[in-house]
């Protein structure tokens, strides 16, 4: 192989990975060492392209921009790497770039020879990798050593085998100078100064990728083990709220049970109170049992409780609870139904989201606000549409309110938990319906709930 096939083989090399490096940063998100390798890249390419352009021109302006370029390539991806390893970036890379612009810059003005241009070069771009040599082995050092370890090996092998290559052109310049180069110099040099870089460059550039390709996979396990604990803890409070609920909540059920027995037909104000305070610990009790029976069902252990349900009086049934509950708003609860219509499913489990569905009617509606309730057969399917005259959901955030603990923008200044829609949904998933949410044009919101209808009914 000869110089020039040599010297063309680097740079197509050079070009191909200043690419790839370009393309780390649109594939990858934008941390700041991928900006600076991504940064390497174009100047990698714009001065390499430069130099192959002034090759057979005399030596000027596009020859020194070339050449800046990649020297200050070279420096991008000294910075990258202490960016990457955590490290500050020191101000000193500009420095750098500016005495090798200026160093160049003279030895273009003064015409020196092509030998000490490739002097001048070779050792500013031993003193860059150097830089890079001492990053990866400062690191090395400070206890981390595995995290990264065939990547950084290889990282070090491609830059000895830079430093070799740049010292071995210094070496050979020298001795040429001196009159002492052996008769085959040439394919000397070729193997010397073109091939020991090219395949430095191909082991120093990828093991930047390996790199960072080493940390996504260390992040990824560091969330999946997150993930991993967050899951335990809370299957352990589950495990616990289970075992310890029932107790305290079966005390306040029997007082207030002997309270209210103590003071029946007694005219007294408090007699209210207590069927209230019945009511809301027998609802406490329901979803408490939901809630600790959601878990192993969201995995697939257990499915709900499946039977046929007349859902027009469960519905009847919940709406007048929720009108008993939420007394002091005076709802103006209507059920409006052509026929009984049944399903197949979990009593509990519709209930609660049911009911669900009505607090959040009642609760960010006005006082003696309207919940209409329309229960209406379409083909297979019971469709029972639940309208109010709440503040209704900003369009952007319809989907969003299933989420876990999301609460809508308007409705922050009523207590809540962010987790009433995301349980309905997932009930009536379980169910194999489908939850629908839309805003009313005459103002408040409409929630759509779609349910199997039992075979006999939708053949009938």
């Amino acid at each position: 192989m000869d110089t020039p096939t040599a010297s063309l083989a680097l740079a197509i090399t050079q070009l191909c990975i200043s690419i790839i490096m370009v393309g780390v940063y649109f594939a990858a998100p934008a941390e700041r060492y991928t900006r600076l390798w991504a940064q390497f890249g174009i100047c990698s390419a714009a001065g390499m392209t430069l130099i192959i352009f002034s090759a057979e021109r005399q030596p000027g302006l596009l020859l020194i921009i070339g050449n800046v370029l990649l020297f200050s390539a070279c420096v991008l991806v000294w910075a990258g790497m202490r960016a990457f390893f955590g490290r500050r970036t020191r101000h000193s890379g500009y420095g750098l770039c500016l005495a090798f612009t200026i160093g160049y810059t003279l030895l273009i003005g003064f015409e020196a020879a092509f030998a000490y241009r490739l002097l001048f070069s070779s050792a500013s771009l031993i003193l860059v990798f150097l830089l890079c040599l001492q990053t990866l082995l400062v690191r090395a050092e400070d206890g981390s050593s595995q995290r990264h370890a065939y990547a950084r090996r290889m990282a070090i092998a491609g830059l000895c085998l830079l430093l070799t290559g740049h010292g071995a052109r210094i070496a050979m310049l020298m001795a040429q100078r001196a009159g002492t180069t052996p008769d085959d110099f040439s394919q000397l040099n070729v193997l010397l100064v073109f091939l020991i870089p090219l395949a430095g460059t191909v082991l120093f550039f990828p093991a930047l990728l390996l790199l960072y390709f080493e940390r996504i996979r260390d992040q990824l396990l560091l969330s999946l083990d997150a993930r991993q604990d967050a899951l335990e803890t809370q299957s352990r409070f589950v495990e616990m709220f289970s075992q310890e609920y029932r107790t305290p909540l079966a005390i306040i059920r029997t007082n207030l049970d002997i309270l209210h027995n103590k003071l029946r037909g007694a005219s007294t104000s408090t007699q209210p109170n207590l069927e209230k305070m019945q009511r809301a610990v027998g609802r406490l009790v329901e979803v408490a049992e939901t809630a600790v029976s959601s878990d192993p069902r969201e995995d697939g252990k257990i499915g709900p409780i499946r039977e046929p349900l007349n859902i027009t009086e469960l519905l009847r049934s919940i709406a007048s609870e929720a009108a008993k509950f939420w007394g002091e708003k005076y709802p103006q609860i209507t059920l409006d139904s052509a026929a009984d219509y049944s399903v197949n499913g979990d009593r509990t489990l519709l209930k609660t989201a049911l009911l669900n569905l009505l607090d959040n009617a009642i609760k960010y509606g006005p006082a003696g606000g309207q919940v209409h309730v329309r229960l209406s057969a379409q083909g297979d399917s019971l469709r029972i549409l639940i309208s109010d005259q709440g503040p209704g959901i900003p369009e952007h955030e319809l989907d969003l309110v299933y989420g876990k603990y999301y609460r809508g923008s308007r409705t922050r200044l009523v207590s809540g938990s962010g987790m009433g829609l995301y349980l309905v949904l997932r009930i009536i998933s379980q169910h194999a319906g489908g939850v629908g949410l839309a805003n009313r044009p005459e103002g408040g919101t409409a929630v759509t709930i779609t349910l199997p209808l039992l075979a006999q009914e939708h053949a009938a």
